[in-house]
Order: C-alpha cells, then structure tokens, then sequence
C-alpha cells in the first residue's frame, strides 16, 4: 500500500495521528508532541526493539512500561495515555507512520506542503532550490522538500505529495509507461 508518503501503515495510524495532533494543537504542544513522536518512532526503529514487538510472549502491558520507562523524560499525564492506548491496541509498530502523519498535518496546518522527492543521484544545492520553487509555484504555498536517493529509478525524480500523490517523472517509470502501452 503506497499512499501518503509511501507510509505502509498510513490508514491505520491516521486516527492515533490526527487525534495527538488535535490535541496538541489545541493545547499549544505542537513542538514537544513531534519531539516525542519522534523519539518514540525511533525506538521503534531500533532492531532489537522491533524483534521485541514481534514477540507474541511480551505483553502489551510490558511494552507499554518498556516505552515509558525509555521515553519518561519526554513523558506528561497525556503522552503516556497515549502510549497506553498503543500498547492496548498493540500498535507500537506504527509509532514511525504517525509521526510523519503528525508532521503533515502540523505542516498542513503551517500552510507548507512536504513534498519527498527521490533521485538516482543526490543534487546539487543550485537543483534543489529550483526545485522548491518550481513546487513552491505549482501548489501556491511554502515547500519542503526531503531528498532521498534511489539508484533504481535510473534518472529523474518522482515527487510524493503530502495530498498522497504521486508524480512520477523517473526514466524507470517512462519506461514502464512506454511498455505498458506498447503492450495493448
């Protein structure tokens, strides 16, 4: 499933997003709610802690004091809360998608579109300002852009839009075009 920033599990962590968004949003918290995110998105990443998610004999009981224990001093009444709705719902895996999501809505909210771009090669600093304002110009608000690299896609770039676009100027994808059509 590619949508929203090529997050797998979007659809799924939308909801737990959206709702600490609204809540820090409205508490004035936008700052200290991404940090914490972000921090819990990377424990997440960390391999010894997705072998323990993976696990079907740790509880989420114990996952839930295991990811408090590791981010307390991030931790108020509410954050932990959250952490205990994932952990009943089992869904710390997730941790990484909402955190982007959190960073869209908060970047929606700011009026900037993140855009993720991806090249063959990594550009130069003079591309990657024409491209910001190229963007900047065709969807009429602030842009961010993050680069990635993906020797792969053999030239040019595709653009993942903070809307769940996806525009795909990659020779890779010319080509799978120009095959597709050659096929009917």
């Amino acid at each position: 499933m590619e949508n929203l920033s090529g997050l797998k599990y979007a659809n799924i962590a939308r909801p737990y997003a959206w709702g600490a968004f609204e809540y820090a949003r409205d508490k004035q918290a936008l700052s200290e709610w991404k940090a914490f995110l972000a921090s819990a998105a990377n424990v997440v990443q960390h391999p010894d802690v997705s072998k323990l998610l993976q696990n079907p004999d740790i509880s989420s009981a114990k996952l839930g004091e295991f990811f408090e224990s590791v981010l307390a001093s991030l931790l108020d009444p509410e954050k932990k809360n959250f952490l205990r709705l994932l952990a009943e719902h089992k869904r710390f895996a997730i941790l990484p998608e909402i955190a982007t999501l959190f960073n869209a809505y908060e970047a929606a909210l700011e009026k900037i579109s993140m855009v993720r771009v991806i090249t063959a090669i990594d550009t130069s600093e003079d591309y990657r300002e024409k491209l910001a304002q190229l963007w900047k110009h065709r969807l009429q608000r602030e842009v961010k852009l993050r680069y990635e690299v993906d020797p792969s896609i053999l030239g040019g770039a595709i653009f993942y839009l903070d809307d769940g676009k996806v525009v795909d100027a990659s020779i890779r994808g010319k080509l799978t075009r120009l095959l597709e059509f050659s096929l009917r």
